[in-house]
């Protein structure tokens, strides 16, 4: 693994802290879910090896890069990352979100599709979940012992932020149809295991493909909601199939697992 690098950018809103790692290769930006960080995608980069120009920030709010109190839309994590991809990464790139970064991931594509390649949406719950699910989201916002795992990231996140955990407000701000339906670049949804926790039900990945211009999805049985860290072999294996069918112009419908 080559040596990550820690830089800062300073966006409109807020001054950001990112990793980079490589400088040859395709431009790959990694978006993290909320509450964490960018080192959440390190088993993923381990994974998927050398050959990659990485970028990975923290959201505001989150890991190293400034609180922003009040500003927590999705459409101010959006305007971070549009600044991010013409200042800082200025070339085409593949875009891989996880929960909260798939919903920021595909806001981007859909408003600056010069700068993005292809999406990539872990898990992210795209529609309104069930209760269930939303008595699990609220147990994240107030972790116990057994989520020592994620520690270092809650304590480091802006307290304001478990809020958005709480109340579900995604959908709320951004219609998921009308976001997905003005997505022009080719999207992979990779679902984790609703059995082990993962959000994105199977209806919404119907419902998404329905809407999507060039959509494909991959299930990664066993793996939970942070199928990045749950199973990093196999979401690494499917960005690159992925990337590899859009050269040949052919859909990948498969499981992983």
């Amino acid at each position: 693994m080559m040596l990550i690098e820690s830089r800062g950018f300073r966006s409109a809103g807020a001054m950001l802290n990112y990793a980079h790692l490589g400088d040859d290769g395709p431009a790959l930006c990694l978006l993290h879910g909320l509450g964490s960080r960018w080192q959440t995608f390190r088993p993923f980069l381990r994974s998927l090896g050398p050959g990659w120009n990485v970028y990975a920030p923290d959201l505001r709010g989150h890991g190293r890069s400034d609180w922003a109190s009040g500003q927590y839309g999705l459409s101010d994590f959006a305007a971070d990352i549009e600044e991010f991809l013409t200042e800082v990464v200025a070339e085409p790139v593949v875009l891989v979100g996880h929960s909260l970064g798939g919903w920021v991931a595909s806001m981007v594509a859909a408003a600056r599709p010069d700068s993005v390649r292809a999406v990539v949406i872990v898990d992210s719950a795209l529609y309104q979940l069930r209760q269930e699910q939303r008595d699990a989201m609220t147990f994240y916002a107030n972790p116990t012992f057994a989520m020592r795992s994620i520690a270092v990231s809650l304590r480091l996140a802006d307290p304001e932020l478990k809020q958005r955990w709480v109340e579900g407000r995604n959908q709320r701000e951004q219609d998921p149809d009308e976001m997905l339906a003005r997505l022009r670049c080719p999207v992979l949804l990779v679902q984790g295991d609703p059995a082990a926790g993962a959000l994105m039900a199977d209806e919404h990945v119907r419902r998404a493909l329905s809407l999507l211009d060039n959509g494909s999805h991959v299930y990664v049985a066993g793996a939970g909601h942070a199928v990045h860290a749950d199973a990093p072999a196999a979401v690494a294996g499917a960005l690159q199939e992925f990337l590899a069918a859009q050269v040949e112009k052919t859909p990948v419908i498969g499981e992983f697992g």
